[in-house]
């Protein structure tokens, strides 16, 4: 028995610069709170992706491809109001990215509590979503409307800050936005430079004390090197092994989604203070969720590029 992982934002084309061909670029599926939905599916978790797309051809292909693995589009709705958004991902030697997005205007800035299906919060689950759903007004309004109405229903709240700043109006993510969406949630995944930016010249220390007031569990990534847990006032570290990558997209992604999809198995049967209480149980969900990232890692694109339930158990 597992429950729910429902993700709400953007999912959107991600057209990837080929490294042996610069000038050209490749069709994939992406966007974050997509890409978490189907690292939940492919690992054989309950999945749901709520968001808006296109009445367009690559309205078509998403909705195609979030089906084909495995995700309940259920609470996912089309316009013609409105383009799918496209973004154009160029690559480094290393594999990291930079992004030119074409948004706004895009579909997925238009989903509101209207377009909820009926029953959607009959079953406890964990609603997951990032800022880039509060770039725009109307979409942050949605977005600290359904984060409200799932804490209401005893869902419990993820959020990956995952900071795009050129997607802001401002060209920089809004600092009191972000963290009041922080300060709601129960999980939330940071990278140390997304750390370094929404403590403000504050000591990290005493900003993730702050939070730990409201949220269960923090954890911050650091790429290759190693992931920090924080936890009712203890800290745990766990060691990345090296990998050879070629492609760091969706690689937050994919750790977030086994993250999720670990808890997802255990919180029927466990208190979410059980699980971050139990540290040797802390310690393996992360290895896990590291696994993930990895694995991602060292292929390229995103719903492509997430590992089967049959390659994570491996690692």
């Amino acid at each position: 028995m597992t429950i729910p992982v429902c993700c709400f934002g953007e999912v959107l084309i991600d057209f990837l610069q080929d490294p042996q061909q610069p000038a050209s670029f490749r069709r994939f599926a992406g966007g974050a709170p997509a890409n978490v939905a189907v690292a939940v599916a492919k690992l054989g978790g309950n999945s749901q992706f709520v968001g808006m797309l296109g009445a367009d051809m690559f309205g078509d292909f998403l909705q195609a491809e979030l089906e084909h693995y495995g995700v309940d589009c259920t609470a996912t709705a089309r316009t013609a109001a409105a383009k799918t958004a496209l973004a154009f991902v160029s690559l480094n030697n290393e594999g990291d990215r930079s992004f030119s997005f074409y948004r706004p205007p895009a579909a997925d800035l238009l989903y509101t509590m209207a377009h909820l299906p009926a029953g959607f919060w009959r079953k406890r689950g964990i609603l997951h979503l990032c800022s880039n759903s509060l770039t725009d007004q109307a979409i942050a309004e949605t977005s600290f409307a359904l984060v409200t109405e799932a804490r209401a229903q005893g869902w419990l709240i993820s959020v990956d800050a995952n900071l795009r700043h050129n997607l802001w109006p401002e060209g920089h993510a809004n600092l009191a936005l972000v963290n009041k969406l922080l300060a709601m949630a129960d999980l939330i995944k940071l990278s140390d430079d997304e750390l370094t930016y929404l403590t403000a010249g504050q000591v990290a220390a005493e900003w993730l004390n702050q939070l730990q007031q409201s949220a269960s569990w923090i954890v911050v990534t650091a790429g290759s090197k190693a992931v920090t847990s924080y936890t009712a006032g203890q800290q745990l570290t766990v060691a990345v092994s090296p990998v050879n990558v070629v492609d760091t997209t969706a690689a937050g992604d994919a750790f977030v989604g086994a993250w999720l999809y670990q808890l997802s198995l255990l919180l029927p049967q466990n208190t979410l203070a059980t699980v971050i209480q139990n540290q040797p149980m802390q310690r393996h969900i992360i290895s896990k969720a590291i696994n993930a990232g990895s694995l991602t890692c060292q292929h390229f694109g995103a719903f492509t590029a997430l590992p089967t339930r049959f390659e994570w158990e491996a690692s």
